[in-house]
């Protein structure tokens, strides 16, 4: 979960294509060093085999999450009322994402970035945490601004450093207790083939549920224009076994999986299907305890089109069935989450709009 709020400050560049010469010098960016996807203007690239993963593009990490998972655009779901385990109540919701960022320096390869991220949750029902009897949060936001600050060194080395303050709670904003930030530094290595590349760095988040640096190792191996893998943490897989399909796979510690098969009918229609596992996390305003968060957590089975409606966006309508959400209070998700609150399987709707660059 870490790593995917460190991937919500840039948008894709160039940090995750195999090695090139050193006359190249677009701009770079964080979420590719994480990532080890293809690299932007590929075929893979285009296609976006991982857009429209997670409830805003993208999985969710500590303290609330990527605000758009990847490139600017906006995005919708809605999930109709289902029912509540032990209780005579219904729960539904509708989330909406919005991610923009543009560049304020940019000199040769150097860049100085700023981002601004956006979602609020809106929920609907009679639902109450059922061990304090509390109601059920009415919404949930947060909101993120990032600096990236992004580097080529002579050497062929490449980097950023990068800062962000935001709130992720029911009531942004409202005391310091709700704040939520994070301080990191990356680079990326040539690897003596000059084709793959080393991920190495370190990411530290304020108010989540690692009170320590955590660091960044992985291996970018590029074996083809078919096949990058990302060996490490964060661990990611994108195979083309042919010119119509796309196989895509990543992982993001602490547990949030996205997995897409894509088939392009041609190079500005997809369709897509995949399975998701999403972490969300918050800062509740009037929490006794400080260290508690409170978290959502499904699971998705998620399929839909995406159609390029020009050069630089697409369009997607996306759909599915969500089952194992809950959501819950405490100090880390795998220790005892306390007004733990099951809700029943059902179906979602979803569709979203990206800028790609």
């Amino acid at each position: 979960m870490a790593f995917a709020q460190a991937a919500t400050l840039a948008p894709p560049s160039i940090l995750d294509e195999p090695l090139a010469p050193r006359e190249r010098t677009r701009p770079m960016a964080e979420d590719d060093l994480m990532s080890g996807r293809p690299k932007p203007d590929s075929p893979e690239r285009a296609r976006g085999p991982m857009g429209g993963g997670g409830p805003v593009g993208g999985g969710g990490p500590m303290c609330g999450g990527p605000m758009g998972g990847g490139p600017p655009g906006y995005n919708a779901t809605w999930y109709p009322s289902r029912s509540v385990s032990g209780q005579n109540a219904n729960l539904g919701f509708v989330r909406q994402g919005l991610n923009v960022g543009a560049p304020i320096w940019k000199e040769g390869g150097d860049m100085v970035l700023a981002t601004v991220g956006l979602r609020n949750t809106l929920f609907s029902g009679s639902a109450i945490l059922p061990e304090t009897g509390r109601a059920f949060p009415d919404q949930l936001w947060n909101v993120n601004i990032g600096l990236n600050a992004m580097h080529r060194f002579d050497n062929g080395w490449m980097g950023m450093l990068m800062v962000s303050l935001g709130s992720a709670s029911d009531k942004p904003f409202q005391s310091v207790r709700e704040l939520t930030g994070n301080l990191g530094g990356f680079l990326r290595i040539p690897a003596a083939n000059e084709r793959d590349f080393w991920n190495v760095g370190a990411l530290y988040l304020f108010n989540s549920q690692v009170n320590f640096p955590i660091p960044i190792f992985a291996y970018g191996w590029n074996p083809s224009d078919k096949l990058q893998v990302n060996i490490g943490l964060p661990f990611s897989v994108n195979w083309k076994p042919s010119d119509e399909w796309t196989l895509a796979f990543s992982y993001l510690p602490l547990l949030n999986i996205n997995s897409r098969l894509t088939y392009a009918f041609d190079p500005s229609l997809r369709f897509f299907g995949g399975y998701e596992y999403l972490t969300e996390t918050y800062l509740l305003a009037g929490r006794t305890n400080a260290s508690d968060q409170f978290f959502s957590i499904e699971q998705r089975l998620i399929t839909g089109i995406q159609w390029d409606v020009w050069k630089e966006a697409s369009v997607e309508v996306n759909g599915g069935y969500s089952f194992g959400r809950y959501y819950g209070e405490g100090d880390n998700q795998f220790g005892s989450i306390r007004d733990k609150l099951d809700v029943a399987s059902g179906l979602f709707l979803g569709a979203a709009f990206r800028m790609k660059f």
